[in-house]
């Protein structure tokens, strides 16, 4: 029977939209202690050198500087969130990449910090660069980290090597797949880096109270995670590093580092004041963790009736000069089963390298590995196709995954293969995919030039811990608190949302509030489709607490029996009494706040995946090769919805931005230079570019938690590269194997 809820799964608005749109909200670069310095970072104009020599004597001179650090001030202090393998500042080891620090200066304000940047002198011995992964995975190439299996957190490695992260994931047997295959084809495919383009940049602020106590306000993803780590290189116990909340303008996974905190800690403690530092945006694109770029070649067998037999696919990912805040290889690799997870598929081999580059360190970002990976493997199952002369949709279905004891499954997912057992899925791929099909009006006749292109895909939620806190205070206030620093998901009004419906509130009367790490609270962040998993479950026990204790004082107070009483429109009511009592009313009673206080652990698996089928229809115009848009449908299959509006919003944002990867977005790399460090070069989609939107989604009851809830955070981005090169393949012809597909590319293809 389907429970009727009064708040879950109605659209309201965000919780924290006020504050964000009329200023209120007070973000990391809005921290401005009165006597702060301001902090600058002087970084490496070469790809790889060992730094003979800094000499910082006139810099220091400048009137208004206060203090210059450099790697020999903080050595073998290294940074990371799993692989700990970056210095906070070069030493004379050696710098790796153009954008790497080699020094930072404090001054009164940012332009003196600025102008004293230059009055640094450093002396660089050059070394050997390498820009191309497979380039740097070679045998005999320079080592760029000799010193590897020294590092904290990596795994270690039999023999040296710049390909540190090679994986390999396989069943079945594949070369006898390949004897019995009909058909075979293999291509290579490339997609370049991409920035998160979040539109606050990196910043913090650190200040040393009297008790030596570090507080630190940060655009971090993840601060709870990164507090132990900061302990750790500040040389501070856990407690006295005090991270305080600040909203995120945006991530999308690339703010996952404590980037600046180490080096503004030690320059206030030198000079006893507090240090504030601010990305500029050409630092952004030169030097944080956009996502990886990547060559992935892939081999398919089929048979006549389209049966895929056989796939053999590797890819090589260039993380950059260090994997400090990157996805590693503990996490399955980067070239992932996900390729195959759609389709049952008895014969496989997926090799994955992730390797060391002379060029801007990776990182996370939305589906990281997933985007490269289903942008190969759904091209090339229209490739595939085309070869057997079938369509797309008809050889979809004929290899689809329709039961998990089919499936091969991904980190992560871990399925329950047998009915009737708890957490037994009913995978829905065939329904999805039927679902996008109808809705996108996929068989209709197309004008000329005009194509549809599908892309399917499946994706898993994280877990891990998550606390939460619901009080009802005497004076009416109902908050909710938090660990977790919404980044913009709608996390917060998802805990909100549940807050209200177990007390019987109307939403505008909880205020979701995140604690400082004072609280002594951990979290995993935001990441990985958890918020919505997690964090649910994590309010609703809160509630329950809360709503025990409210019971309890409550029967003492009115002589009810805890068994009759009820919560409704903010009230309390129970047997043998006419009038319903206000919550605050039990606090006031009480003389003190009422509530309840957990922490859920979900795990480091899911039992659950979610199908996300999308169709874009786009005109190519054969004289220039421009790729228009027209419409674009994604439709994604999942458990209960607690706020449609935001499920929705994550769709169609992360559809937009997959589009953006499809179309025009990539960091264009020049001898290890970034080209194009500017969001005037940097192509964004725009209000200008975009087209008709439908967004279809199949709930169910089927999921996580007491509202049996799966994420949407990261599916959508995934599927748009795919189905918009298969569209331009279906408009013209033209099958583009390297993202972004811009005109130029087209028109290549169409007159090779």
């Amino acid at each position: 029977m389907t429970t009727e809820y009064k708040v879950i799964g109605k659209s309201v608005r965000a919780v924290d939209g006020p504050d964000k749109v009329t200023g209120r909200a007070r973000y990391a670069l809005d921290v401005a202690p009165p006597n702060a310095l301001w902090l600058k970072y002087l970084r490496s104009p070469v790809p790889h050198a060992h730094v003979t020599n800094i000499d910082a004597s006139r810099a220091l001179a400048l009137p208004g500087v206060h203090g210059v650090l450099t790697g020999d001030d903080v050595p073998d202090i290294r940074a990371g969130n799993l692989y700990v393998d970056e210095p906070i500042l070069a030493s004379t080891d050696r710098v790796r990449f153009i954008g790497d620090k080699v020094a930072v200066v404090v001054a009164e304000d940012a332009d003196i910090a600025e102008a004293a940047l230059d009055l640094i002198d450093v002396t660089y011995e050059e070394l050997p660069a390498y820009l191309d992964p497979e380039e740097a995975a070679k045998p005999d190439a320079v080592l760029l980290h000799p010193e590897y299996n020294s590092y904290r957190g990596v795994e270690q490695l039999d023999e040296l090597n710049n390909n540190y992260g090679r994986m390999v994931h396989e069943w079945g047997d594949i070369d006898s797949a390949f004897r019995e295959a009909d058909v075979i084809i293999e291509r290579e495919f490339r997609t370049p880096r991409v920035h998160q383009a979040y539109l606050e940049p990196h910043a913090c602020v650190v200040d040393i109270d009297d008790e030596g106590r570090a507080h630190i306000w940060m655009s971090c993803q993840m601060p709870t995670g990164r507090r132990p780590h900061l302990a750790r290189v500040m040389g501070l116990p856990r407690e006295d590093v005090i991270i305080h909340p600040v909203p995120l303008g945006g991530s999308f996974g690339g703010k996952m580092d404590p980037t600046g905190v180490a080096v503004g800690y030690f320059l206030a403690k030198k000079t006893g004041r507090p240090v504030k530092w601010v990305m500029d945006y050409a630092e952004e694109f030169s030097a944080m963790n956009p996502r990886h770029p990547s060559v992935v070649r892939v081999r398919v067998g089929a048979r006549n009736d389209g049966m895929i037999l056989a796939w053999d696919a590797e890819g090589f990912f260039a993380t950059g000069a260090y994997a400090a805040y990157a996805p590693v290889p503990a996490y399955g690799g980067l070239l992932r089963t996900s390729m195959v997870e759609p389709y049952r598929v008895e014969n496989v081999r997926i090799i994955s390298n992730q390797v060391y580059t002379n060029t801007v360190p990776c990182g996370y970002f939305r589906g990281p590995g997933l985007m490269q990976s289903v942008f190969a493997s759904e091209s090339i199952i229209d490739e595939l196709a085309a070869r057997l002369d079938l369509d797309p949709y008809d050889l979809r279905l004929r290899n689809i995954v329709r039961a998990s004891s089919e499936a091969h499954p991904d980190r992560g997912w871990s399925p329950v293969t047998r009915p009737g057992l708890p957490g037994y899925q009913a995978l829905r791929a065939e329904e999805i995919l039927r679902a996008a099909a109808e809705a996108a009006n996929y068989s209709a006749a197309t004008s000329p030039n005009v194509g549809r292109g599908i892309a399917l895909h499946g994706q898993s939620d994280t877990g891990f811990d998550s606390p939460a806190a619901v009080t009802i205070h005497p004076d009416g206030r109902v908050v909710v608190n938090t660990m977790t620093y919404d980044p913009g998901v709608g996390t917060g009004t998802i805990l909100a949302q549940i807050v209200a419906e177990e007390l019987g509130l109307p939403i505008e009367r909880v205020t979701v509030e995140a604690w400082s790490t004072e609280a002594g609270m951990r979290d995993w962040g935001i990441g990985g489709q958890r918020g919505a998993r997690v964090s649910s479950r994590a309010a609703f026990e809160a509630s329950q607490e809360a709503k025990r204790n409210l019971r309890r004082l409550a029967a003492e107070f009115y002589g009810w029996t805890e068994e009759s009483i009820k919560f409704e429109d903010g009230k309390v009511s129970g047997e043998g009494r006419a009038a319903a009592v206000p919550l605050e009313e039990i606090a006031s009673r009480a003389g003190e706040p009422v509530g309840g206080q957990v922490t859920v652990d979900e795990g480091d698996s899911s039992p659950y995946i979610s199908f996300g089928a999308h169709i874009a229809e786009v005109r190519v115009d054969p004289e220039t090769g421009k790729v228009t848009l027209l419409s674009y449908t994604a439709a994604h299959e999942t458990g209960r919805v607690l706020n449609p509006m935001g499920f929705v919003g994550q769709i169609e944002g992360g559809s937009v931005q997959g589009i953006g990867h499809a179309l025009s977005e990539e960091l264009v790399e020049q001898d290890g230079t970034i080209a194009n460090p500017s969001f005037a070069d940097y192509k964004l989609q725009t209000q200008m570019d975009g087209a008709r939107m439908n967004v279809v989604v199949l709930e169910s009851e089927t999921g996580h938690g007491p509202y049996q809830v799966r994420g949407i955070g990261d599916t959508p981005i995934v599927l748009s590269s795919p189905a918009i090169a298969n569209a331009v393949a279906a408009a013209s012809g033209a099958r583009i194997h390297q993202l972004p597909i811009t005109a130029e590319k087209v028109y290549r293809e169409l007159n090779d």
